[in-house]
Parts: C-alpha cells; structure tokens; sequence
C-alpha cells in the first residue's frame, strides 16, 4: 500500500480536518516500526512523495487502521480510538507473526523462548 491509498481509505472511513502532511507522517512512523520488525533500515518520509510502505498485502491494512485510531485521538474520541486500535492491534500481531514465520532463518535452529 503506498501512502496516498492509506490516506484516502483511512479518510473514508474517518471524514476530518487533519492533513494530509499529519497523516503521512503517522504512517511513516509506523513504517519505523515495521522496518525494525524486518531488520531494514527506517525509510526517510519522502512526503509528498508516494512510495509503496514495508508490509506487503494482505497485512497493509494496519496502515488505514493506525490512520484511522490516530485520527480518532487527535479528535478526542477516546471509544473510537480505543476500537481501533484495538483493531490494529490485532491486525498488527497477525502481520508480525506472518512476518517472522515467513522470514525465519534457517540456521537460527528456532525461536529463543525466554
């Protein structure tokens, strides 16, 4: 998903007041975190650029659920917010879990369990 489709789906679910400049900066901050979850370095906001984010389909929807939760906190609507990101966070455990079952090294002789 690039940053203007993450924008546009998290403003149709979300109508608001706040940039655009606002919104891509939350997704690249996400992308901070999807980039030390895959070991690549963060990429530089490049707004208004567009560019494809880190998580391939079908897990890029955390990008317009992160949008939409922050754009519910930034309007104070704290049960929205809440929903959300507890949507996120459950989008956001599945894309990591997929993530390190895809990207397991072979030699690492399996996950520490600590």
């Amino acid at each position: 998903m690039n940053t203007r489709k993450a924008i546009a789906r998290a403003d149709e679910l979300r109508p608001n007041a706040v940039s655009e400049e606002m919104k891509a900066s939350w997704i690249y901050e996400l992308d901070g975190k999807v980039a030390e979850l895959q070991g690549v370095p963060v990429p530089e906001s490049k707004w208004p650029e567009d560019f494809d984010h880190l998580m391939p389909s079908p897990y890029d929807n955390i990008y317009e659920l992160y949008l939409c939760a922050q754009i519910d906190s930034a309007n104070l609507e704290t049960a929205l917010y809440e929903n959300d990101m507890e949507m996120f966070n459950a989008a956001w455990d599945e894309a990591r879990a997929w993530w390190r079952r895809t990207h397991r090294q072979p030699e690492s002789g399996g996950w520490r369990v600590m």
